[in-house]
């Protein structure tokens, strides 16, 4: 009885919705009964909201609204694609040192769910860019009038919010992948971020003294 009621409760799982409380469930739904183009519809989409995320504060890009909209549409997909394949190979190599049990399928399989809040976010975003591009393309204290800057403090404390949840997400992912550990799915994340970190630290500082010099 209770295996035929948790196979309809994995039958009535939305990732769209069940991601925020139960990653660890979503990601297994996901492996176990969605097929790759599903999964893969998660990737798109999150790689859309990726570019809205990054137009903001981006005045110095200078980059009219209907460009940041046409490279979000076009240029959005194909970055969610690259940046997930590429994803899934560190993580699935890192997770491999902590003995990790994941196959680079599967990795791949599970990339899109960690953006799934940004999705939820990116409406919010394209009104808040349409309405009040000031404030989006530009959050600078001293630029900003007093009702401007209570609505971008809301909407980066939100986006904060948002970011912070979706690494916790995507640790419980990867860890229910690999069946592992948080701490070691924390670590698989960690190391190969802190590594880029410690790279373009040093190509900051070799150019910094390169200049002076």
């Amino acid at each position: 009885m209770n295996e035929l009621q948790e196979t309809k409760q994995q039958e009535m799982l939305h990732p769209f919705f069940s991601i925020w409380l139960h990653p660890k469930k979503t990601a297994r739904y996901i492996l176990d009964h969605k097929g790759l183009g599903y999964a893969i519809i998660f990737i798109l989409l999150g790689g859309m909201a990726g570019v809205l995320f990054s137009a903001m504060d981006a005045e110095s890009l200078d980059i009219p609204t209907w460009g940041i909209l046409l490279i979000c549409l076009i240029g959005g997909p194909f970055i969610g694609l690259f940046s997930s394949a590429i994803g899934a190979g560190v993580f699935l190599l890192i997770g491999k040192l902590f003995k990790g049990k994941a196959t680079y399928k599967e990795m791949f399989k599970v990339m899109g769910l960690s953006s799934i809040p940004h999705i939820w976010l990116a409406p919010i975003l394209l009104l808040w860019m349409a309405f009040s591009p000031e404030t989006f393309f530009r959050m600078d204290s001293d630029y900003l009038e007093v009702k401007n800057l209570l609505v971008t403090l809301i909407s980066s404390l939100v986006s904060l919010c948002v970011t912070i949840w979706s690494f916790v997400i995507n640790v419980a992912v990867i860890a229910e992948t690999h069946r592992f550990s948080n701490w070691r799915a924390f670590f698989t994340i960690f190391i190969p971020g802190f590594v880029v970190f410690v790279i373009l630290l040093i190509i900051v500082i070799i150019l910094t003294f390169s200049i002076m010099g």
